[in-house]
């Protein structure tokens, strides 16, 4: 497997391409409710909302989004030229934004699973990262991590492998001060003599109560990238 990657600044989310070139769909005016949907499946997937086709064709590692109106609605992902679907309900209100993962089960069937997060407001003075595993074909990853407080590189979990199930993509974040983060992420070796010589390597300064998440995605040309979101 080839791992392709170059360093990432604050404002260019993606590793292997220029900013915004692969980067969620521009469909949205800021203020607006919005839908933004990961492909962490195997293959293009149609993405429908209430019956209607909002995103056509989503490449697998690909991330696009879609602006429907406030209120109840249902997603329909299926994959391209035919397949088994699955249905997602969701709520979009004026301001948010909606993140939804399209993965592969472990019976190999398409799931869904929100990647909003639920949990408690990061705290004044602090910053949250998680990183999710959503690359079918990438195998097990390497993957470390500096924190603002904490410089030593750590690993962030072992094994880190394709989180195939809706219920394992609860993944936890960590938490720091504010600073900056940084993730680097290879194949092999699998300790962290890779830190040097990592091909991904991220770098996220986070302010007082932001947070982040880092997409781990099959890239579409082959090998495997990077989005912060």
């Amino acid at each position: 497997m080839r791992i392709a990657g170059r360093l990432v600044s604050f404002l260019c989310l993606s590793i292997t391409v220029a900013c915004g070139s692969d980067g969620p769909t521009d469909c949205c005016i800021p203020g607006d409710p919005a839908v933004r949907v990961v492909n962490a499946f195997t293959t293009p997937v149609d993405v429908l909302i209430d019956g209607a086709v909002a995103i056509q064709s989503l490449a697998a590692g690909s991330i696009g989004t879609a602006a429907p109106p406030s209120g109840s609605h249902t997603l329909v992902f299926r994959p391209t030229g035919g397949g088994g679907s699955v249905s997602h309900s969701v709520t979009t209100a004026a301001g948010s934004l909606k993140t939804i993962a399209v993965v592969r089960a472990s019976n190999g069937s398409l799931a869904s699973a929100a990647l909003d997060d639920t949990g408690s407001v990061v705290p004044p003075g602090a910053t949250k990262l998680r990183v999710l595993h959503l690359a079918p074909n990438a195998g097990e990853l390497q993957v470390y991590r500096t924190q603002p407080d904490f410089q030593q590189p750590t690993r962030w979990q072992s094994p880190f492998t394709y989180q195939a199930e809706p219920s394992s993509i609860t993944a936890p974040y960590f938490q720091s001060t504010v600073g900056s983060w940084e993730v680097r992420i290879w194949q092999s070796p699998a300790d962290a003599s890779g830190w040097a010589s990592a091909p991904i390597k991220i770098v996220i300064p986070l302010g007082s109560g932001e947070s982040k998440t880092v997409l781990m995605l099959d890239n579409p040309g082959g090998g495997v990238r990077a989005e912060v979101i």
